[in-house]
């Protein structure tokens, strides 16, 4: 039964932490009472070795962020089309402002972002695992196993950090739950959040760069800032260099440093692209979740597009703390002085 649920991380590098030697005496006993004897998966896993029966994992992940931009992108095209009163107060630019200020046109956004899914595709291709390679790490593995391995580090956590008396007491009433708690959620959601911080890192300084070397700004960035005022399917709108060396290359690494499986991958690809396609929408929404949740959002991106914010706000697609930290950061009540028309004395 082990080998018919996959599971959605390595454990490894987990393997390797220290079981402190000061444990209590019963920690034998103790470890046998917490460790699991039955999977118990969590819902988002399957008695299939991939999520759907027409296509793998590997595939999966490499398709559905491409599905999820054009679908996100459509649906904010219809809300542009409609023209709806509440959605046009909420407008960063309006329709004139965005036909006179944009220098590619939409057959020219359309066609690099064509060329940036092929080359993010192939590049997936390359460096992801063929699907042997995933099932024998994901699908065909001895869960009961991995938990078992993984009890005396959750013990030791447990009672170094409660001590003793309340930590032994706890081991003893939630002890196995805890541990099955760790490897279907934990450390699981513990490498998507790594995955955000390794793509957020990597891009922030990526971007930066581009933008402090006049030849790279020049000859590659600058495609991308020929939308000052960007919308949704211009998300990906970029020199077919920059594609690969910020978006998808970041995403590479961080699977590659952080050996997330092929279903963590399909999460962290997918949602990346959302959340990049949602901050290039060109209007703000309170009551959208990708907005209301991360401080880098569409507004904040928006003032990286405009003259006065070009050498701001570098940070993408999840974070600000780097510009904030590096003394990047511009606001909008700071867009707003700087856009602000100087008076004549």
């Amino acid at each position: 039964m082990s080998a018919l649920i996959s599971h959605p991380t390595s454990l490894s590098s987990l393997t390797q932490l220290p079981t402190f030697s000061f444990l209590p005496s019963y920690n034998t006993s103790l470890l046998s009472h917490i460790t699991p004897s039955a999977l118990h998966p969590p819902f988002y896993h399957t008695t299939r070795p991939n999520l759907l029966s027409s296509i793998s994992d590997r595939y999966l992940s490499l398709s559905l962020p491409v599905l999820a931009y054009w679908s996100l992108s459509f649906i904010f095209l219809c809300v542009d089309e409609a023209r709806l009163p509440y959605f046009e107060k909420r407008r960063i630019h309006d329709s004139p402002e965005m036909l006179a200020r944009n220098k590619a046109t939409v057959k020219e956004v359309i066609r690099a972002v064509f060329v940036q899914h092929v080359l993010q595709t192939i590049l997936g291709l390359v460096w992801l695992e063929d699907e042997a390679t995933v099932l024998k790490r994901e699908f065909y593995r001895d869960h009961l196993g991995d938990m078992a391995g993984l009890a005396p580090k959750v013990a030791t956590s447990v009672l170094v950090l409660l001590g003793k008396r309340t930590g032994g007491k706890i081991l003893e009433d939630h002890g196995e739950a805890l541990v099955r708690w760790v490897y279907w959620w934990g450390i699981p959601s513990a490498q998507i959040f790594l995955g955000f911080v390794v793509i957020d890192t990597y891009q922030y300084f990526m971007h930066r760069l581009f933008h402090t070397y006049h030849f790279l700004y020049r000859h590659i960035h600058s495609v991308h800032h020929r939308l000052y005022c960007p919308y949704a399917f211009g998300a990906l709108y970029n020199h077919p260099l920059e594609g690969v060396l910020f978006d998808t290359l970041s995403a590479a690494i961080a699977h590659s440093l952080l050996g997330l499986s092929a279903r963590q991958d399909i999460l962290l690809f997918t949602f990346s692209t959302l959340k990049t396609v949602d901050d290039h929408s060109g209007y703000r929404l309170w009551w959208d979740p990708l907005q209301m949740i991360f401080a880098n959002n569409a507004d904040y991106h928006d003032i990286h597009h405009q003259g006065y914010g070009i050498k701001s706000n570098y940070s993408q697609p999840f974070f600000i703390h780097f510009d904030v930290l590096l003394g990047t950061r511009m606001t909008r009540e700071d867009a707003d002085r700087k856009a602000r028309p100087k008076k004549i004395e």
